[in-house]
């Protein structure tokens, strides 16, 4: 492991964080956290800027950061001058936090389905994970933390045309598993947050889905960004050092 993990009090001090989509939700959440924790921080955007305000509030915690845009194209080749982007600025790469998603909803006998969102929904979710986790181990050390962020609907579709979309999950869910047994040898330890009904995530065109969760939902309540980043922290910290290749349901009880 590194010896510039930081002490109890600033647990990621002297560490660089990858975190990708952090200007929405869990995004801005697990950013505030890992600044306040000692991180230096390179943030990825899909389509929209960051707030000022929220640049100006990391950077007073102390440390570094720096804000990329996403590649729209998330392949490998793009996915590489994205980290090499982050080496040349802030040195090194010892956290990335895979936080990609998209969700199409349609019933898989509908005649209508927009393929077109359905590829979309796949290129945004498991392409744009595992073409950045493939481009991120080139450049990280043992003592080295992945960490992607799924949802409980991998385990169990709790509702009608989410189908594809916990199968875009699951996928994500079983490459890092398998990824955890390639990148074991080398010190870096891959894990999962599987995210369950969480406060910023239901437009107002899914109050259906997020009814049919609450009602399967262990607590009955939405989660917050907050408790999705504080799993973060703790997978990303030194006190997960043993653990690697798990599954930390974030979900109220939702596959309990």
């Amino acid at each position: 492991m590194h010896d510039t993990m930081g002490s109890t009090s600033n647990p990621l001090a002297g560490r660089v964080v990858l975190l990708t989509n952090a200007n929405i939700g869990v995004g801005i959440a697990t950013a505030r956290l890992l600044a306040a924790a000692g991180a230096d921080l390179a943030l990825t955007t899909d389509n929209e800027d960051i707030d000022a305000s929220l640049i100006r509030e990391l950077k007073e915690l102390g440390g570094r950061v720096e804000v990329y845009s996403w590649p729209s194209g998330a392949t490998v080749v793009e996915c590489t001058k994205l980290t090499r982007s982050v080496i040349s600025s802030l040195g090194r790469i010892d956290v990335l936090v895979a936080n990609a998603g998209h969700r199409a909803h349609w019933q898989i006998d509908d005649v209508d389905v927009n393929e077109e969102a359905l590829e979309e929904q796949y290129a945004a979710t498991v392409r744009a994970v595992t073409m950045l986790v493939r481009a991120s181990v080139r450049f990280m050390e043992p003592g080295a933390r992945i960490i992607a962020l799924s949802a409980s609907l991998a385990d169990r579709v709790g509702a009608p045309g989410l189908a594809d979309y916990a199968a875009s999950k699951a996928a994500i869910t079983a490459f890092c598993r398998g990824a955890a047994h390639d990148l074991g040898p080398r010190g870096i330890n891959v894990n999962v947050v599987q995210l369950g009904a969480i406060q910023t995530d239901f437009p107002a065109s899914s109050r259906d889905d997020l009814e049919a969760e609450l009602q399967s939902n262990v607590l009955k309540r939405l989660g917050t960004p907050e408790e999705v980043a504080n799993a973060i922290l703790f997978l990303a910290g030194p006190s997960s050092s043993f653990i690697t290749g798990s599954v930390l349901n974030v979900d109220g009880g939702y596959n309990a």
